[in-house]
Order: C-alpha cells, then sequence, then structure tokens
C-alpha cells in the first residue's frame, strides 16, 4: 500500500509542477515556457480594478507582467502584408479549459490605456498561477485564472 501511494505521488508531482508553466505559442518565432518566477522576474506593471462579476463588483490590486512585453519576447510572426497584426488575436486558456480572446491591438500600452496584464500577485498575495486581468473591461469575463497557455492565432 505504502509502495502504491509513493508511486502516485511521483507519478503526479511532474503534473503537479509543470502546472504552473505559461507556454506561449502559435504564430511565435520563440515558443516560450514561463514559470511564475520567470513571469516576476519581468518588469512589474500595476493595476487596480473594480470589474462586475455575477457575486456583485469585485475589486483587485495586481502586478504583474504586461502581455506586451511577453509577446515581445515570443516574437509573433504577423507576415509582411500591410497592418497583419491587426488580423492576429491572442488565445488564453485556463487549467480547467475557460478561454478568452484578446485582439493584438488590445494589449497595446498606450497613454491613457490600461493594458492587459498576466498577475503574479493580487491584493497582497502571491498566485499559485498566472492570471490574466484586462484592466479596461467593465466586467471580469476576460479574467482568466489559472492561465496555462496563450496562443498566437490568425
Amino acid at each position: 500500500m505504502r509502495r502504491t501511494m509513493l508511486f502516485l505521488l511521483a507519478m503526479a508531482a511532474p503534473q503537479m509542477a509543470l502546472a504552473a508553466d505559461l507556454s506561449v505559442k502559435g504564430l511565435v518565432a520563440k515558443p516560450l515556457s514561463l514559470s511564475l518566477a520567470a513571469l516576476r522576474a519581468y518588469p512589474a506593471v500595476h493595476v487596480a480594478v473594480t470589474q462586475a462579476t455575477g457575486r456583485g463588483a469585485s475589486t483587485l490590486d495586481c502586478t504583474g507582467a504586461a502581455v506586451s512585453t511577453v509577446m515581445a519576447d515570443a516574437q509573433p510572426q504577423y507576415g509582411a502584408a500591410k497592418n497583419a497584426r491587426l488580423a492576429h488575436t491572442l488565445l488564453f486558456t485556463a487549467d480547467d479549459g475557460y478561454q478568452v480572446a484578446l485582439s493584438m491591438a488590445e494589449t497595446d500600452n498606450w497613454p491613457g490605456h490600461a493594458a492587459p496584464i498576466l498577475a503574479t500577485a493580487c491584493n497582497g498575495r502571491d498566485l499559485d498561477a498566472p492570471r490574466l486581468i484586462v484592466p479596461t473591461d467593465a466586467s471580469a469575463g476576460r479574467a482568466v485564472n489559472g492561465l496555462v497557455s496563450i496562443e498566437v492565432k490568425k
């Protein structure tokens, strides 16, 4: 019995360790696999948001890496057509299968626009997995908890 339990724990341990890694894939020159520690090493961006949820308003004070900065490291491949970048989206997938999409333009950071982040800490607590925060959304429908992948798609 003890031997069986140890075997099951040994088999589950690698899967648990991989659960927190975020993969950046799809139409990119450099696919990435980022641990929480790697995400925390990016320049920290802070956002404070209040968004509607199914249980009322939710206020979050989060810190993490800008989506645009992580995507720059992955080097998305848009093609040579004029404004080709605008024809691409990012598909964000959570560990429970929940998915949301953002246009590439929504990840841009310009004056007066709070760009999305991959939060690694919210409300003073470190997160167990990255969380997508889209500060410009009035509702939290695109706030993805337990983020495991970002895929560049056309």
